[in-house]
């Protein structure tokens, strides 16, 4: 009997200190994991057949293959490489579908001749955007270092007018120091390294994402290359240069971007419309439960249903925009100019949105430090 009550009370102070101490984590993960996804879920609502299915690469190597050019191309500055040489036969057959699928709102629709969308269709579509997404993924850091200064950038930076480049810069050091000194900021740690590394690594990929777009633009032009087709290279080249950007930031939260569930979390905030909607903010609750190792062992299929999803809404998302791309062919200067800027202040957006994701936790032991002022690339030579 006393061996009994010894045990009954061993075991109401191992429940104490589970309840003190959080040394069971799976209610935690079950309520950030479900709670993200019925928010996914709601933001990019449409159907997924095989939500346990998971994407391979194989019958898509030449998919694979032809993302992978165009990603380190325009990481590493020669966005203008993509277009060399280029035939309309080499764009692999699965690549032309989805382009071919995606909607551009000042497009002219001739409706009686409206095409059906079918659900099948959408399913290959759903699985060329993962593979398009998790190819670049792989891609954009293997042999280009995160663009934290300008000795990092320079090497990497597309060759392209000065006076574009002056426009450009300009645009986002005004944005920076609206950001700095009259908004508050959205991450609050007092790690000074991680706001100085942080908003050179956003500026710097801004910068690159303006050049690059502007760069393919002008390229497609003089080779005549398909409208959408080019649409959705821009929008790879794009993703290319923003998840370096979201990885570079995750890197300095010290997260694993190999770990599936850190790698959701990037796609998840360049999909985010803005810093305090209800994605993001969950976001930021799942990437603070990573930081704390709060949970462990998330459900691959679950990451592969978010997964799904956020791919379809990055060309979708990106693809509302590129009315832009239709002036920039009316209008020569003043369109690429625009579409500079535009793209470059996107990609910033995104930054902001990552930096207050993955803002480190506070730590009691470091001293308070003020915000790094907002870089700007004096003499960048391209």
């Amino acid at each position: 009997m006393a061996t009994y009550y010894s045990i009954a009370l061993y075991l109401q102070v191992l429940s104490f200190l589970i309840a003190t101490f959080g040394i069971i984590k799976v209610s935690t993960e079950e309520f950030n994991i479900t709670r993200l996804l019925e928010i996914v879920q709601g933001e990019f609502d449409f159907t997924i057949a095989n939500e346990d299915v998971k994407i391979h690469f194989t019958g898509n190597e030449e998919l694979h293959d032809w993302s992978s050019r165009i990603a380190k191309n325009c990481i590493r500055g020669k966005a203008s490489l993509v277009y060399e040489k280029y035939e309309n036969s080499e764009t692999p057959d699965n690549a032309i579908k989805l382009a071919n699928h995606i909607e551009i709102p000042d497009e002219q629709v001739d409706v009686s001749g409206q095409y059906i969308y079918m659900a099948s269709e959408k399913q290959m579509d759903i699985q060329s955007a993962n593979i398009i997404l998790d190819t670049i993924y792989e891609s954009v850091d293997k042999e280009v270092p995160y663009f934290r200064t300008e000795e990092e950038f320079s090497p990497y930076a597309p060759r392209y007018a000065p006076l574009q480049i002056i426009f450009d810069s300009l645009a986002i050091r005004s944005t920076q120091v609206v950001d700095t000194y009259l908004s508050s900021s959205s991450c609050t740690t007092n790690n000074e390294s991680f706001h100085k590394f942080t908003d050179r690594s956003i500026f710097y990929n801004s910068l690159s994402a303006g050049l690059s777009s502007t760069v393919l633009n002008r390229a497609s032009k003089s080779l005549g290359v398909d409208m959408k087709v080019n649409i959705l290279i821009n929008i790879m080249s794009a993703l290319a240069i923003q998840i370096h950007m979201v990885k570079s930031i995750a890197s300095l939260a010290n997260l694993d971007t190999n770990d599936d569930a850190v790698r959701t979390l990037i796609y998840l905030c360049i999909a985010s419309d803005g810093a305090k909607n209800s994605m993001t903010e969950t976001t930021k609750e799942f990437a603070k439960a990573i930081m704390q190792k709060l949970i462990s062992n998330i459900n691959d299929s679950t990451l592969a249903a978010i997964n799904k999803r956020v791919a379809m809404k990055l060309f979708t998302k990106v693809a509302e925009n590129k009315g832009i791309i239709n002036l920039a062919s009316i209008i020569p200067f003043v369109g690429e100019l625009v579409t500079l800027i535009s793209d470059s202040l996107t990609t910033y957006s995104i930054g902001k949105i990552a930096k207050y994701v993955f803002c480190p936790l506070e730590d009691d032991d470091q001293n308070t430090t003020k915000l790094s002022s907002p870089p700007y690339p004096g003499n960048v030579e391209l």
